[in-house]
């Protein structure tokens, strides 16, 4: 490469993002405050509309047979109907997040069914199996908590996510030379005299 670590670089990238993300342009709006000049705020407006593709996203197959992912599929939807910063480029994730919440809730079903099966065993060597059990399914759990922590946080109930990689700044505009600026001004377009 060009002599720079890759991890490294990306360290340096994940210091330069900490913060609180960017508010969309219409909350910034409706909120009537903004440290952002008029410029800044049509820019990322402009870029903001930009992002979206206009489609809606669908239900994938597999969703819509599982009840308990079918049945958060459309409390999103019905959620975000009004809300312009999902839209087709989300689908594959909102599926995977029905599916992941379809998933979690087994998996705690399962583990109160082990619980209650720990009660009625009186062997030893039988408990200590399903305490062996209940830690894997724990384990399962927790991993299946974090994937939709990050899906949430980062894409999906948190879509302002997008917003952050739009620059805060606008693109200046080129600084006119010194002479470039007396020849605007004795055309007629400043003040000069």
């Amino acid at each position: 490469m060009d002599g720079h670590h890759p991890t490294k670089f990306l360290r340096n990238e994940v210091k330069r993002m900490a913060g609180r993300p960017s508010k969309p342009v219409q909350l910034l709006k409706l909120e009537g405050k903004s440290h952002r000049t008029k410029k800044e705020l049509k820019r990322r407006e402009e870029a903001e509309k930009s992002l979206y593709t206009g489609t809606t996203f669908k239900e994938a197959p597999a969703v819509k047979a599982d009840p308990i992912a079918h049945r958060e599929f459309l409390r999103l939807k019905k959620l975000y109907k009004s809300i312009q910063y999902i839209d087709g480029l989300d689908e594959q994730i909102i599926n995977r997040y029905c599916m992941l919440m379809s998933q979690e809730q087994a998996l705690a079903k399962m583990m109160e069914r082990m619980r209650q099966d720990i009660e009625e065993v009186e062997e030893v060597e039988d408990r200590i199996r399903i305490y062996e059990s209940i830690a894997g399914v724990t384990d399962k759990t927790m991993k299946t908590r974090e994937m939709l922590l990050k899906i949430e946080d980062r894409l999906f109930l948190n879509p302002t996510g997008r917003i952050k990689s739009i620059p805060k700044q606008p693109d200046e505009e080129p600084k006119k030379s010194a002479m470039a600026q007396f020849m605007t001004r004795r055309a007629g377009g400043g003040h000069a005299t």
